[in-house]
């Protein structure tokens, strides 16, 4: 699967992929991350992405032009539409978009291409929105652009995918599967300063430690 990210700072995007579970992935030839810098893709001297908005109004808007172009380039769009790819989806970072959630995740994990645009300053033109499948959220908060965003959702979608994550069952038992948050874990030792592991955890009784599992799972 392919990760196709629309950012300013490409840089914030390689560094962050390139170690961990996202590393080895694409080690393994099992996703690739490619960072698509909208600044190449102006036409202005100045390079400049962004301008006063129309009417008037406090902070820079991202224009339109360098995205469309960078997504033409991709093979997105053409002659002012988007092209049908049923197996790629463009989700563009914003504040008015659907929660990113653990469902919405595995839903991406079965395309081929998930492309995500990340905004800077006081947000788009509003045209820019015509060439995007969906507007995505990961919170009610403000950070100074999308790129967190998105790396998160890479993150999230990609240890779905089959072989990212050595064992199958962190993924059958982990938090927000069917809308659970995992029950307590714990590791050696047994005793940390007077604070002890519960003891049905080292009986070996199974059937009562899934038992106690369950109990201590929460929705």
């Amino acid at each position: 699967m392919k990760f196709s990210i629309l950012t300013l700072f490409p840089d914030l995007i390689y560094n962050y992929c390139q170690d961990s579970i996202l590393g080895r992935a694409q080690n393994k030839d099992l996703i690739q991350v490619e960072a698509h810098n909208f600044r190449d893709f102006t036409l202005n001297k100045q390079n400049h992405v962004d301008d006063k908005p129309y009417g008037g109004g406090a902070g820079m808007i991202l224009q339109v032009e360098p995205i469309y172009r960078t997504l033409e380039n991709m093979g997105l769009v053409k002659n002012g539409k988007k092209i049908k790819h049923p197996k790629t989806k463009i989700i563009i970072m914003d504040p008015d978009g659907k929660k990113f959630d653990q469902k919405m995740a595995k839903q991406f994990s079965k395309l081929d291409n998930l492309v995500l645009i990340c905004g800077r300053y006081e947000g788009f033109d509003e045209r820019v929105y015509k060439f995007v499948d969906e507007k995505v959220s990961v919170g009610d908060y403000v950070l100074a652009g999308g790129e967190l965003p998105a790396l998160a959702i890479t993150e999230a979608t990609a240890r779905l995918i089959p072989g990212v994550l050595g064992n199958i069952k962190s993924l059958e038992e982990e938090t927000f599967v069917e809308g659970l948050i995992e029950y307590p874990q714990y590791t050696r030792p047994e005793n940390f300063i007077g604070l002890k592991v519960p003891k049905i955890l080292l009986s070996g009784d199974h059937k009562k430690i899934g038992e106690w599992r369950k109990k201590n799972t929460k929705k």
